[in-house]
């Protein structure tokens, strides 16, 4: 027996339509429908624990998204530190400096579609937050290939602003390596802001 293939234009976010003011709603936010009055110390601590996990089931992806993200550089940067003074110079300097200059900017333009989602949400164009997370992932992989010269010729940045030869070198071998860490952030930061 064939199973059954899940629609793929179903929404995510659950609209329901009123019918008598003809207005769309969330089915958490229709009028009339807040939380009854709290009335005892029970009720308090029942209402508490409901809310606290539908917070936690909302911002546990993530807070670990991010520990993540941001253990990756310090994971990165303990491990050098177990080598020589040169090697962690040299990590140091291309997460800081390479990375940094390209990320920020990465992460800056990701947050861009924050302020479109929530604007497309409170529109009741839901419609359009996949299209815009998409535009996202596209215009920050271009961004990736605009970045990639900066990571491919690092170590003649680095010494076209004097750092020092051997810390350049071994910065820009190292940089080679972190090229998929640049498409990985590229595809991460429109996610994160999603």
């Amino acid at each position: 027996m064939a199973q059954e293939v899940p629609r793929l234009t179903k929404p995510l976010i659950h609209v329901t339509r009123d019918q008598e003011t003809d207005q769309h709603y969330n089915h958490d936010e229709k009028p009339g429908h807040d939380l009854e009055e709290i009335k005892s110390f029970k009720q308090f601590l029942k209402e508490a624990r409901a809310e606290n996990k539908r917070i936690w089931y909302l911002a546990g992806p993530a807070i670990f998204t991010s520990i993540a993200q941001y253990s990756l550089g310090a994971a990165t940067q303990v491990f050098a530190g177990h080598l020589t003074t040169l090697e962690l110079d040299a990590v140091s300097t291309e997460n800081l400096v390479i990375a940094g200059l390209s990320l920020g900017i990465m992460l800056g333009m990701g947050s861009a579609l924050e302020t479109l989602c929530g604007q497309a949400y409170g529109a009741k164009q839901l419609h359009m937050l996949g299209v815009y997370m998409q535009r996202s992932w596209v215009i920050l992989t271009t961004m990736c290939i605009c970045f990639l010269p900066i990571y491919l010729f690092a170590t003649p940045i680095l010494l076209f602003f004097h750092q020092n030869e051997e810390i350049a070198s071994l910065a820009g071998k190292f940089s080679l390596y972190m090229i998929p860490q640049l498409f990985a952030y590229g595809l991460n930061f429109p996610m994160q802001k999603f």
